[in-house]
């Protein structure tokens, strides 16, 4: 296991150093100067050389780029160019929002994906596994703004039942209730998608392995049904982790629009408002934490599929 760990946590560093690269040079090739971010439009070229001195900006790239590095390495993401307050300060509260958003996603779109694709499998022909392969269809076609719009038309709007935007209100806002109350329609806009793709994985791995000999074999020796049904889920689960990583991974940096569409005060919404003001060091900072969050699901991903399959150790 420590051999198997070790070779992943390898190969994570060049993939860490490419993505630093790539989110680095991203920003390099968009139009704009973060300097007409602070200094007026009027302001004079003594003005504007020494805000770009303050910021670095008039080293060659190679330098930015490892000053920028070393200091992340450090934690320290800088200041934020239009807010004038430290990066960390703006992104980390923003970060925990959103990984409240990606569990309450994850927990609703795994959930019932995995109850409508099990019962679909073991009963194909049922109406409701036809409305399961509805939903399953539907995640997937509809993008999760245009869900997000549609929930907040009909239990805002319709009828009053949810709160629209926000993630706690004014009055007892920080409970449980509250934040629970507010982010029933984020999380099922935001799980859509994944509750589509869940819902088709699940039901085709478990339609497969209900045709495997193994499961003839064990109804002929008598075994009830449920534990027929672990040992099916078993065999499907590293399959099933795989998809459900990657998709745990979507929902922490996928839902940029659907928290600039409930005001969800988390990392996406952060960074929508920091492209259209182009500060810099917290777009960077915020792509930069996301990928790192992905790599780091894909390495505790591999880590659990060695442990419930040990073959994959020695791949």
């Amino acid at each position: 296991m420590l051999k198997f760990l070790t070779h992943r946590v390898l190969l994570m560093i060049p993939t860490l150093i490419g993505v630093s690269i790539i989110v680095f040079l991203m920003l390099q090739i968009v139009p704009g100067d973060p300097v007409d971010s602070i200094v007026p439009v009027d302001a004079s070229k003594e003005v504007r050389a020494q805000i770009t001195e303050q910021l670095g900006l008039n080293h060659p790239l190679y330098i930015q780029y490892v000053d920028w590095l070393m200091r992340s390495l450090h934690g320290d993401f800088g200041q934020s160019i239009v807010r004038q307050l430290s990066v960390n300060a703006l992104l980390f509260p923003a970060l925990l929002n959103t990984l409240i958003l990606a569990l309450g996603a994850g927990i609703f779109a795994f959930v019932i994906s995995l109850v409508i694709g099990v019962y679909s499998a073991y009963k194909p022909k049922s109406w409701l596994a036809s409305i399961g392969n509805l939903i399953g269809l539907t995640g997937i076609s509809i993008p999760n703004f245009w869900a997000a719009l549609i929930l907040i038309g009909i239990f805002s709007v319709l009828f009053g039942w949810l709160p629209p935007i926000g993630m706690k209100s004014s009055v007892n806002g920080g409970s449980f209730a509250d934040v629970f109350y507010h982010i029933i329609m984020p999380a099922v806009a935001a799980g859509m998608t994944t509750l589509g793709v869940m819902t088709r994985m699940v039901r085709s791995a478990v339609f497969d392995l209900l045709h495997q000999d193994f499961v003839q074999t064990l109804q002929a020796k008598g075994l009830k049904p449920f534990r027929i049904l672990l040992h099916v889920l078993k065999n499907a689960t590293p399959n099933l982790l795989t998809v459900a990583g990657l998709q745990l991974g979507y929902l922490i940096g996928g839902s940029v629009l659907v928290e600039t569409v409930f005001a969800w005060p988390g990392i996406g919404q952060l960074i929508y408002q920091s492209v259209s003001q182009r500060d810099y060091p917290i777009i960077q900072a915020g792509v930069l934490i996301v990928s790192v969050i992905f790599i780091l699901l894909n390495l505790i991903v591999d880590l659990l599929h060695s442990i419930i399959d040990p073959r994959v150790r020695g791949s």
